[in-house]
């Protein structure tokens, strides 16, 4: 019996994402505006340069900048010249300073990245929810007509993005708690342990919803490819028959065939209709709120 037919959990198998725990709570960062991290990487790049390359560049480098104001001016060459070398000698100066240790997340690691580094339960809740909702939006079917009414009445970034959000809670829970103790308090240390680990199990109940209807959607794929090719059949029965009959040749069958396609296209149109409504019943749990268990920071 699969995991779907019996009620039990799917997300400790669909985690993973190209064999990474990935955690995302957006669009991919590819769909943003990436000038932000390019300069973001220009400065990584030059701050990660030796003091004698960075001299070399800014000593030969703002000469060559101001080398085609020469036509306009000399001082005007001069001047530019002047102002490359002082604006070099800030950049140095800024990068040769000397800063206190910077968090995780200022480094460059979102909350997102961290809690996946963590592998923890929660961590994998949330990457099976980031990946089923990454490879529900890239399924044919999501972007057709049949579930335009789905696109407009659920937001599947927003419920990745509330799982992600109680996912960290749960890890900032964890985080407090510390280690095992000894003596006496490891029996609370051990409850309080017990009670993180069966909340973030109970987060994944989201998560499968959310892989259910992944799969449902993929299912729908096929069913519209499959109906696709019926009615490309359809179409070239009639073009058959039309020319059998044109041409005075009997085809053996008196409807091309037709007959048996637009019964299959109704079956497949009939189990297409089952299967909207069972997907419309899949993300219905998560239109609830969420538990909100007791003891976890907000």
């Amino acid at each position: 019996m699969t995991p779907e037919l019996d009620g039990s959990a799917l997300w400790p198998d669909r985690y993973l994402m190209d064999g990474r725990l990935v955690v995302v709570s957006g669009p991919p960062r590819s769909e943003r505006p990436p000038a932000t991290g390019l300069l973001g990487r220009l400065a990584r790049r030059w701050r990660g340069w030796e003091l004698w390359q960075q001299v070399l560049l800014v000593f030969f480098g703002a000469p060559f900048l101001a080398a085609p104001f020469s036509s306009i001016s000399e001082d005007l060459q001069g001047g530019i010249g002047v102002a490359g070398w002082a604006l070099g000698g800030l950049a140095i100066w800024w990068s040769r300073r000397s800063t206190p240790a910077e968090p995780d997340q200022q480094k460059g690691r979102t909350p997102e990245q961290l809690l996946a580094s963590w592998d923890t339960t929660e961590a994998r809740v949330a990457g099976a929810a980031s990946r089923a909702w990454l490879e529900t939006v890239r399924e044919p079917a999501w972007s057709s007509p049949f579930l335009a009414s789905s696109r407009a009445a659920f937001d599947g970034w927003a419920e990745v993005h509330q799982i992600t959000d109680l996912a960290l809670r749960i890890r900032n829970a964890r985080v407090a708690l510390g280690a095992r103790p000894s003596g006496p308090a490891a029996d609370y240390w051990e409850r309080q342990y017990q009670a993180l680990e069966n909340t973030a199990r109970q987060l994944g109940r989201r998560a499968d919803a959310l892989i259910r209807y992944r799969d449902q959607t993929a299912q729908l794929s096929a069913e519209l490819q499959h109906l696709t090719e019926l009615e490309r059949l359809e179409r070239s029965a009639t073009e058959i028959e039309g020319l059998a009959i044109e041409t005075a040749y009997a085809s053996g069958r008196g409807d091309g065939g037709l007959s048996g396609v637009a019964d299959e296209i109704a079956g497949v149109r009939a189990a297409m209709t089952e299967l909207l409504d069972l997907m419309t019943r899949t993300r219905a749990p998560l239109a609830e709120p969420p538990d909100q268990p007791g003891g976890l920071p907000r």
